[in-house]
């Protein structure tokens, strides 16, 4: 059986399409995925994957190119539509097998925004991408974001990060008001700091200028805007764990199998992004006006749900990278 999974955006979501890759593999299945460019990057030496087409966004730019782009995907049973949207909503109108799409839940993510009872359960992106297999009849249990980073990745990183040991920090996140406030990110890392544990900070070209702020502040390692998603991936795959907002570095640290500290302010972890417990912990301070925002951009006076202290956070991270050293025979007595 060869099967077509579709999903163009965001990276965190497209990380998250890897935690059905080995289930799938496992029962035989045939898995290309289509994806927009430079997402494809993510699963570079895959081989889970038969293939990745990358496209641009020009190629959904009107019916004609989506027709167009549908005609050239041929030689599938199935498709997966895991992204739900309209673009990809009119590509399985014209693709020439059967497409199934999963649940994403819009509805009751917004219900959470509104009725605030509807957030006691939480969602988990990879097993709502897992349900829509089940029908062609394959059931997908325990579903885990993993991905596969090769020694020559590590040792190339390894250059930018001369330490021993050391935590990931992610300040960014695609919206300023997704984003832990600056000060409070200087001080987990001033904390860290004090035990012994140093900081390595990451993410993209909007990231830089916080990068070297916190930097110059703390003297952490400032990679913000140097590196390619598969050098995230490799420094974070070194580190001790992950503090991060919600946003992709989260799924990145997942997919490595690094713990990691999400900190939740205006969104919420019951909207399917948060770790599962045993790949991290979630923190909120879960107020009566939480979730304000389905993606986080609703602006706030008070930002309150960001009265998270550092020593909160610290302390979740230290629980973690404890657990997990116990876990893999590793005590660490300085932590």
């Amino acid at each position: 059986m060869r099967i077509l999974l579709v999903r163009l955006s965001s990276l965190g979501d497209v990380i998250l399409v890897s935690s059905v890759l080995s289930p799938l593999r496992e029962k035989g299945v045939e898995v290309d995925l289509l994806t927009y460019r430079p997402f494809g990057e993510i699963f570079k030496g895959d081989r889970r994957l038969r293939k990745v087409i990358e496209v641009d966004r020009k190629d959904f730019k009107n019916l004609s190119s989506i027709k167009f782009l549908a005609e050239s995907l041929k030689g599938y049973d199935y498709g997966f539509d895991l992204h739900g949207i309209l673009k990809t909503h009119l590509l399985s109108r014209y693709l020439p097998f059967p497409v199934f799409r999963y649940k994403k839940r819009s509805l009751l993510r917004r219900l959470m925004v509104i009725f605030k009872p509807f957030r006691a359960k939480w969602l988990y992106v990879p097993e709502m991408y897992s349900e829509v297999f089940r029908r062609i009849g394959i059931e997908i249990e325990n579903p885990r974001p993993e991905l596969y980073i090769s020694p020559y990745e590590i040792e190339k990183v390894k250059e930018l990060v001369p330490l021993k040991e050391f935590a990931v920090i992610a300040p960014g996140a695609r919206w300023r008001t997704k984003r832990y406030p600056e000060e409070k990110f200087r001080n987990v890392i001033e904390l860290l700091k004090s035990m012994g544990i140093q900081s390595v900070i990451v993410g993209g070209k909007e990231e830089e200028e916080i990068g070297k702020k916190l930097s110059s502040e703390t003297g952490a390692v400032n990679l913000c805007g140097r590196l390619s998603i598969r050098g995230s991936l490799s420094v974070i795959s070194l580190s001790l764990g992950v503090i991060s907002n919600d946003s992709a570095v989260v799924h990145m640290a997942r997919a490595v199998k690094r713990p990691v500290v999400a900190i939740f302010g205006p969104t919420h972890p019951a909207f399917g992004f948060a770790p599962y417990p045993d790949e991290g912990v979630a923190v909120t301070r879960n107020l009566p006006c939480s979730p304000c925002s389905l993606h986080g951009r609703t602006r706030c006076k008070n930002r309150k749900c960001f009265e998270i202290p550092p020593e909160e956070v610290v302390s979740k991270f230290l629980s973690l990278v404890e657990f997990r050293g116990r876990k893999e025979g590793k005590p660490r007595d300085d932590v």
